[in-house]
């Protein structure tokens, strides 16, 4: 840090008559760049953890506030621009908000290292898991089971929240099956278990297009995707786009309205006629290009507005999340897209409020205690297109994934684990925050050396699954927001890295099995089912187990695998099984044979048992995706695209 960026902040500070805090006085904070680092300590837990580098970095956000406080401040809404397009500066203490894009380029700068502008820190990936609906309600939501006009019972996606869509690679109407597949989106007419292409929209990568996801909507039909801009691939300049497409006429769907937005695409949601596209926007040089940028209507591209833009206080990211709605109908032209600095890991949305929430890593030493990792949080409310800012708060530890965060009579409730460097365990905790994002009570450092692998919220009960080597599940009473407490915990070998309701007395754990290796860790080696017993919560029970060795199956990572039939009463899910072994005993089955094989699991539960069964989709190419209409069970190859149907009753 240079002297005169010091002689700046105190300019700033001057300017709005404001005391800085003898810890932010230069001494002080140049004595903290001093402190020295550890050697970072990475764990890797089965192929879904990845590793979780880090850099410590240097940086200051010049932030000028009108007031200074200790904990979180509930957000005001930014003023509009003065007759000279400048944003008048608001006191919002945890958001830092812009006058001019110069000032936005000067924050950037000043978290860049000096050696030739190359952004070396940047953990700007958003992922695609949520978390689930606040009460039991959801399991209608969950159950991916929908009843069309006549009659007809189909699946639809296995979502967090229920009447909050998600885009998925494959949709169903109860009538066609639409499916992604080598850049098209097929759309397959479906009766009685008897399939037949009806008509292809052409997207592939041929056109500088790659498709992601799609959400179907009546007789609208939304791709999602992204696109590398037209000759600045050496800058990594991806977009997100959305195409809305009429498909009254299914077998000539048109192409009825165009959107983009800034960076590549991180997930969606769709509620209420609009569609809410969140994308993660990053540059590594910013001499150029670094105001994200959006597109209405294939208009032409430009710059979101400096009042529409703000940072997170505090955070070392040099990449944005850009948050943009669109109206389905559209005759909404409102701009209104937004940008936010520092934050963009999670993400969790009801049909009021959607959160971002990014962890921040610093491996640094911190007064000898615990807190080197933290999750800052920001909460926007939504109207349409209309997207507001309204609270930022933090809370100490990283989150697994989205289903992580929940809210519930309007109070954020927060699952992380905590890193220790200085003795290497994990300690978890579960914080419950009110509207402001303030603190109102937690669950602290509940079993140490272990880290969160599952989190389900179900009403006022939180169940929360650690692994280390082995599997508990802990219940936690949430009734009391300002005292949760842990009532109960049972413990299995393996994880289970989802939750499902069966009922209100059993949840279904779906997740990996694992083994010690020969260096003495632990490993995952197959496919795991779980089925609990929760109707006491001081004593929760394992009922059953159902074990598959050498099996693999995207429901382990991705809940929209699951494909749940409440009328049938089944979850179907698809896996791939290599040098598989069958044996009958203490409840868990293996089977050996010489080939692998694709299917489709079909687990049902009855009297507390597991009841699995599979349908062998044979040896050329992967299912990663099933659905159903009526008693029919259709499962889709991930390459050719063709289309399998089962009569499962």
């Amino acid at each position: 840090m240079k002297n005169n960026d010091f002689d700046f902040i105190a300019s700033k500070f001057e300017e709005e008559n404001v005391k800085a805090p003898e810890s932010l006085s230069a001494e002080n904070v140049v004595k903290k760049f001093d402190e020295k680092s550890v050697n970072n300590i990475v764990k890797i837990k089965g192929n879904k953890r990845g590793v979780k580098s880090a850099l410590a970095l240097v940086a200051c956000f010049a932030v000028v506030i009108t007031s200074v406080a200790v904990g979180t401040k509930y957000l005001k809404a930014p003023v509009k621009p003065d007759v000279d397009n400048k944003v008048v500066q608001t006191s919002l203490d945890g958001i830092k908000y812009f006058s001019s894009y110069e000032e936005l380029e000067k924050t950037l700068e000043e978290l860049r290292p000096e050696d030739g502008g190359v952004i070396k820190r940047n953990f700007g990936v958003i992922t695609e898991r949520f978390s689930k609906s606040s009460d039991m309600a959801a399991t209608d939501a969950e159950s991916a089971s929908s009843t069309g006009a006549a009659g007809k019972s189909f699946g639809t996606t296995n979502t967090q929240v229920e009447n909050v869509d998600e885009a998925d690679i494959i949709k169903n109407d109860g009538k066609y099956i639409y499916y992604l597949n080598d850049g098209e989106i097929k759309i397959n007419s479906a009766e009685n278990g008897k399939t037949e292409l009806v008509s292809t929209i052409e997207l592939s990568s041929k056109n500088n297009h790659y498709l992601k996801e799609m959400f179907v909507s009546g007789n609208k039909l939304i791709a999602i995707g992204t696109f590398n801009k037209e000759g600045e691939y050496d800058n990594f300049e991806m977009n997100t786009f959305v195409k809305i497409y009429d498909i009254t006429d299914r077998k000539s769907p048109e192409l009825f309205r165009e959107y983009s937005q800034s960076g590549s695409y991180s997930t969606s949601r769709m509620y209420d006629g609009c569609v809410y596209i969140i994308s993660n926007y990053s540059k590594y040089y910013f001499k150029k290009g670094f105001v994200p940028c959006v597109n209405y209507d294939a208009k032409g591209e430009e710059e979101i507005p400096i009042e529409n833009i703000c940072a997170v206080k505090d955070s070392k990211r040099t990449s944005y999340a850009v948050i943009g709605a669109v109206s389905l109908d559209g005759k909404s032209t409102k701009k209104n897209t937004k940008a936010v600095l520092g934050v963009s890991d999670n993400v969790y949305c009801n049909e009021k409020n959607l959160y971002l929430a990014g962890t921040d890593y610093d491996y640094g030493y911190y007064d000898g205690n615990d807190d080197y990792n933290k999750t800052q949080i920001i909460k926007y409310t939504f109207n349409k297109t209309n997207v507001e800012l309204k609270a930022s708060g933090e809370v100490k530890g990283a989150v697994n994934d989205q289903f992580s965060l929940d809210e519930k009579d309007g109070n954020l409730r927060i699952a992380t684990t905590v890193t220790n460097y200085n003795d290497g365990k994990d300690k978890n905790y579960l914080f419950i925050l009110n509207k402001k994002l303030e603190k109102i009570g937690e669950v602290t450092g509940f079993a140490k050396g272990e880290h969160i692998e599952a989190v389900r919220y179900i009403g006022d009960t939180a169940y929360v699954i650690t692994f280390e080597r082995t599997d508990p599940l802990f219940i936690i009473d949430l009734s009391n927001p300002k005292e949760p407490e842990i009532k109960g915990e049972v413990k299995i070998d393996g994880f289970s890295s989802s939750l499902t309701p069966v009922d209100e007395n059993t949840l279904l754990g779906i997740g990996y099995s694992t083994m010690e290796n020969e260096f003495g860790g632990i490993q995952t080696n197959g496919l795991k089912f779980v089925l609990f017993d929760i109707s006491n919560p001081e004593k929760p029970k394992v009922l059953s187990e159902k074990t598959f060795k050498n099996c693999d199956s995207p429901a382990q990572y991705d809940h929209k695998a699951i494909c749940i039939n409440r009328d049938k009463g089944y979850f179907a899910v698809p896996y791939y099984a290599y040098n598989f072994y069958e044996d009958e005993e203490d409840d868990e089955e293996y089977v050996e044979s010489d080939y692998s094989f694709t299917a489709v699991g079909v687990i049902r539960v009855n009297n507390g048992k597991i009841e699995f069964s599979d349908l062998d989709c044979g040896k050329e190419d992967e299912i990663i995706r099933c659905t159903y209409i009526d008693d029919y069970l259709y499962a889709v190859y991930s390459e050719s695209g063709d289309i399998l149907s089962f009569n499962v009753k």
